[in-house]
């Protein structure tokens, strides 16, 4: 259809996603988001919480089944699709929705661990074993330096501003 408005929102789901199925049996799914824009305070030279606004977002097919399974009350996420206005409350028919990864972690099926899917028990803990000393080791050849701290991301101290991930590098790589 022509004319329609796309759009991406973010925020919170507000209370139960509501499953429901079609005539046809094509599952369809319904829930509120409560997106909260963030304004800038002149006056205080801050960002703020603005308004939250609601948005009724509706899934049909298998991302309905989805979505009443693993969203909850509470939980982030991203919806992008088609916005309406209708009876003066935003509707967003859903494309695509998905849990926000900067609040939460998500797995899928091939990547939650086996204790939690069910599939293995919990392994027991296990002591700490003493490496036994070699009888009579050749020398080994010396390894490559391990890298500094400057050029190992994961192990370089937090930055406290964006200045030092943007300056050039001091090495000239």
């Amino acid at each position: 259809m022509s004319g329609e408005t796309t759009a991406v929102i973010r925020g919170r789901v507000r209370g139960l996603v509501q499953l429901r199925h079609t005539e046809r049996r094509t599952p369809a799914a319904r829930f509120t988001v409560m997106q909260v824009p963030r304004e800038y305070d002149r006056t205080r030279g801050q960002w703020r919480d603005g308004e939250p606004v609601p948005v009724i977002c509706t899934v049909t097919g298998p991302l309905a089944r989805h979505a009443a399974e693993c969203l909850t009350d509470a939980v982030h996420v991203i919806a992008t699709g088609n916005l309406a206005l209708r009876a003066g409350l935003l509707h967003l028919d859903s494309a695509q929705v998905g849990v926000d990864l900067a609040h939460h972690v998500a797995y899928i099926d091939d990547t939650l661990p086996a204790v939690l899917a069910g599939r293995a028990p919990a392994p027991a803990p296990r002591a700490a074993a003493a490496p036994e000393p070699a009888p009579h080791a050749e020398p080994r050849p010396a390894a490559a330096p391990a890298a500094t701290p400057a050029d190992d991301w994961w192990q370089s101290p937090p930055r406290h501003s964006w200045d030092a991930v943007t300056a050039p590098s001091r090495s000239g790589r």
